[in-house]
């Protein structure tokens, strides 16, 4: 077995842990579904965790050779980027005030981008296309996303879910309509994996550019 099937093994099964933490929370609140547009939430993170899926099969099982050093870029720089995302959550989540913490979860975000970008550089720097480049950048992000969605779930779910208490002073759940602020902290987890999954290939396609542009400047000097 190939480092490509194994690593994609490996993040097919942290998608299926993902779509069992979001279902298991789910039925776990007597009154989620209940709320209004509860199914959605759920529908919408789970299809996108399954496509994500399908998108990795599809790259692994119908991209040759060409496409190794993209793969090797993007599972490097996307780990790292998503171990990065995973401390920013574990500090959201377990130390501090979200005051105190704002700082260094900004300072998280530049890392994160940053990385994508040097995956994007290094790319297309080493392969001279540009659009190379913006391919690992962008499987970076899908990379990143999966590690951060699995451990956001994981985090905000299970083992440290927000304070129904604290839930309710939320401005958004005041206005949302809800009655139970421990469903709408579930919901608002699984709105976060949403955003974060289709938001984040977007983000690197951007930051991805302009690696790329870099990377591509570097080949024609050398």
């Amino acid at each position: 077995m190939t480092w490509r099937a194994v690593f994609a093994f490996v993040l097919v099964v942290m998608i299926a842990a993902s779509i069992g933490m979001a279902l298991a929370a789910g039925e776990r609140s007597p009154v989620f579904l209940q709320e209004p547009s509860a199914r959605a939430f759920l529908f919408k993170v789970v299809l996108m965790l399954v496509a994500y899926a399908g998108a990795i099969v599809t790259i692994v099982t119908n991209c040759g050779d060409e496409w190794d050093l993209e793969m090797r870029n993007a599972a490097l720089f996307g780990t790292i980027a998503g171990v990065v995302e995973g401390l920013n959550v574990a500090l959201a989540n377990g130390f501090g005030s979200p005051v105190q913490n704002l700082p260094v979860h900004l300072a998280g975000m530049l890392v994160i981008f940053a990385l994508w970008a040097v995956a994007a550089g290094r790319t297309a720097r080493e392969l001279g296309h540009f659009n190379a480049g913006v391919i690992a950048a962008v499987m970076s992000a899908g990379v990143c996303m999966v590690i951060g969605v699995t451990a956001g779930f994981a985090m905000e779910l299970f083992i440290t879910p927000p304070l129904p208490g604290r839930i309710a002073t939320w401005a958004e759940f005041k206005r949302s309509g809800w009655t139970d602020a421990q469903a709408f902290g579930i919901a608002n987890t699984l709105h976060s994996g949403f955003v974060h999954l289709w938001m984040g290939p977007v983000i690197a396609l951007l930051v991805g550019s302009l690696g790329a542009a870099i990377g591509r400047r570097l080949t024609e000097k050398r």
